[in-house]
C-alpha cells in the first residue's frame, strides 16, 4: 500500500493519476499530522512526499524516515515549489543524506515516475511471503463474485479489476473475511482504521459510499453496491446470499 503526502496542489494530481492509471492502491493526506495517524494504524511499503525544498520540510521528511523504518520513502519536488520558498542550501544529497531512498526533482514526467513505483512495487512483493494459513492469513479469498489478493493488494469482480485506495481495499477485505456478519461504524473503525473515537463515524459512512459507487460501476455484475448492505440502526455487512463463499490458500 500507498501513502502521499501533498499540499493538495497540481502536484497531488499528477500523482493520484498515475496510481489510479496503473490500479496501485493508495491513501492521500494533506498534512504530517494526518500522515502521523496514518501511520499509527497501518504500515505502509511505500511513502510519497511532496517537498518544497525548505529546511522545515526536509526536517519532517526525516521524522518520517525514522519512525518509519521499513517503509520505501520517496521525495518528490512540488512543480509548485517557488524559488522565495526554497533555500539554496537544501540540494538532492540532503535527502539521502536525511535516508530518503528515492528524489525526483524538476518538472513531473510520468513514466519515469512510474517506473520507479514499479521497480519498488517488484521489491515489496516478496515481503508478502509472510502471509501462511497458520497465521490465519489467506493470501487470496475467493467470495461470491468478488476476488481479494493480498499479494498484490488486487481485488476482481468476475474477472474484472477494481481500482480501490489502500482505504477502500482494506475496508472490502475486512468484509470478505467475515461474509455477512453485520458491524457497527465503531467497530468498523477499530478493526479498519485502528481507531476508535466517536464522531469520526463519518469517515465510514464516506468510505462506504464510495465503495459502492465503484462497485456500481462494474460492467460484469448488476447492482454490484448492493453487495455491501446497510442494517438500518446497526451498520453494515457484505451480502453474500446466492454466492458461494470459500476461502483458497494462494
Amino acid at each position: 500500500m500507498i501513502l502521499i503526502i501533498y499540499s493538495g496542489n497540481k502536484f497531488q494530481h499528477n500523482i493520484s493519476q498515475c496510481l489510479s492509471e496503473h490500479c496501485f492502491l493508495y491513501d492521500a493526506v494533506s498534512n504530517f499530522q494526518s500522515a502521523e495517524s496514518l501511520l499509527k494504524a497501518q504500515h505502509y511499503s511505500l511513502i510519497i512526499v511532496e517537498s518544497h525544498g525548505n529546511i522545515t520540510c526536509l526536517h519532517r521528511i526525516k521524522s518520517v524516515v525514522e519512525t518509519n523504518p521499513e517503509s520505501w520513502v520517496m521525495a518528490v519536488e512540488s512543480d509548485a515549489t517557488a524559488e522565495d520558498t526554497a533555500d539554496a542550501e537544501v540540494d538532492e544529497a540532503n535527502y539521502y543524506e536525511i535516508g530518503v531512498d528515492d528524489y525526483l526533482s524538476g518538472p513531473f514526467d510520468a513514466r519515469m515516475f512510474t517506473a520507479r513505483i514499479r521497480s519498488h512495487m517488484r521489491r515489496s512483493i516478496p515481503n508478502q511471503e509472510h502471509l501462511k494459513p497458520s497465521q490465519g492469513n489467506e493470501a487470496r479469498i475467493d467470495i461470491g463474485p468478488l476476488r481479494i489478493d493480498q499479494r498484490y493488494h488486487s481485488v476482481s469482480i468476475n474477472g474484472q479489476t477494481l481500482s480501490l485506495t489502500a482505504r477502500e481495499f482494506t475496508l472490502l477485505e475486512y468484509f470478505c473475511r467475515h461474509p455477512n456478519q453485520v458491524f457497527s461504524r465503531n467497530h468498523l473503525l477499530s478493526e479498519v482504521w485502528g481507531y476508535n473515537h466517536e464522531g469520526y463515524e463519518h469517515t465510514v459512512n464516506t468510505h462506504i459510499n464510495r465503495l459502492r459507487t465503484k462497485l456500481d460501476k462494474i460492467n460484469s455484475i448488476k447492482n454490484g453496491g448492493q453487495l455491501v448492505e446497510t442494517v438500518w440502526g446497526v451498520g453494515y455487512k457484505l451480502n453474500v446470499n446466492g454466492y458461494t463463499a470459500r476461502a483458497l490458500i494462494a
